[in-house]
């Protein structure tokens, strides 16, 4: 792996993040991007990072509209950012299938970065894989693009802040992603590469920790219904709320498609052990809000995925004849909460 190869399929928070510490490790990096986006990164990209409060340059990488430019090209690792709303649109699927045309007779691994049940099936069956060739992968730091609807807490610099087009911050361990070791030697292949950027680690981790990503997502609908408030203690303070949103939590580790890991983990990761979780993940995190941080993504820019993704877990455990009592109590309630919401916005 002298100059591995690696494509990135959008070139958002995530792929820009992922992509920028890749370079750091020497690959070669190409991003496929929509149509009409190719311009938008002829310019080096500036990243923000929260570490030292320093914007980093990112200028080593190439950038295509189209798969069909990838006809004469051999990558190494195929990565896809998409959401699993996304993955799964008609424009998604699309993207999917036309990777899998093109990476099919080569020796590329896949890495998907989507959250959501079932969501693996859908890029196998759509591109027409080997199941070997398929990781699930999730990113360990925190990238986001600049909003006003995040704050700015010292000693993050906003004069640099304002010139980057996507900000980061790892946590107190360093991980930068986490790849999931359905395929044991190419999970280690990639962690290899990834762990020579030198300022950054990739986990490898039991396929169960990435593959069952959505169990974590009742926490950040607790955190939707409860308002947002500016601290995560206050969502755990709500004790009836934030016991049924880590019932929930159970509920979704249980389903028989986790095994024994899911049963194990969701006997141990009851209310305490999941507020210490993100309680850590807030003071780790700092200057980056990750409360605020959290309402942009989870209460915005990915709230499609993560409803449509709790909606499958519902409807899987209870086809499986699971009751799923606290997932479908806290879907309820995150409906009647966003139907309030409307009426106060129409009102």
């Amino acid at each position: 792996m002298s100059k591995p190869s690696v494509l990135i399929v959008g070139a958002g928070a995530v792929g820009l993040a992922l992509g920028y510490h890749l370079s750091l490790a020497a690959a070669d990096i190409t991003f496929l991007v929509r149509p009409g986006r190719k311009g938008v990164f002829a310019a080096s990209q500036q990243l923000y990072c929260y570490d030292d409060n320093a914007l980093k340059t990112f200028a080593a990488y190439s950038v295509v509209e189209d798969v069909a430019e990838l006809a004469e090209q051999q990558f190494q690792f195929v990565i896809v950012t998409l959401d699993g709303h996304a993955s799964r649109s008609a424009e998604g699927t699309a993207v999917l299938r036309g990777l899998g045309d093109a990476i099919r007779d080569t020796d590329a691994t896949m890495i998907l970065c989507g959250v959501g049940s079932g969501l693996r099936d859908h890029y196998l069956e759509t591109m027409r894989i080997a199941d070997d060739r398929l990781l699930v992968g999730l990113l360990g730091m925190v990238s986001h693009q600049p909003s006003a609807d995040l704050p700015v807490h010292a000693p993050t610099d906003p004069v640099q802040l304002a010139k980057a087009s996507v900000c980061y911050k790892h946590p107190a361990n360093k991980i930068g992603f986490r790849i999931g070791t359905s395929n044991a030697a190419a999970a280690r292949q990639f962690a290899e590469l990834y762990n020579r950027s030198g300022v950054s680690r990739c986990s490898l981790v039991n396929p169960f920790l990435v593959n069952s990503a959505s169990a974590f997502l009742p926490a950040y609908m607790a955190c939707e219904i409860a308002g947002w408030p500016k601290d995560f203690a206050t969502v755990v303070a709500d004790k009836e709320l934030w016991r049924l949103a880590c019932r929930a939590q159970g509920e979704i580790m249980a389903l028989p498609q986790n095994g024994w890991l899911g049963k194990l983990m969701a006997m141990i990761l009851g209310p305490r052990l999941t507020a210490y979780v993100h309680l850590s993940l807030e003071r780790e995190l700092r200057p980056l809000d990750y409360q605020a941080f959290s309402r942009f993504q989870h209460g915005g820019k990915v709230r499609a995925q993560d409803v449509e993704s709790l909606g499958t877990d519902l409807a899987d455990g209870q086809r499986q004849g699971q009751p799923m009592a606290a997932l479908q109590t806290l879907l309820a309630r995150l409906a009647a909460h966003d139907a309030a919401s409307q009426a106060v916005t129409k009102g």
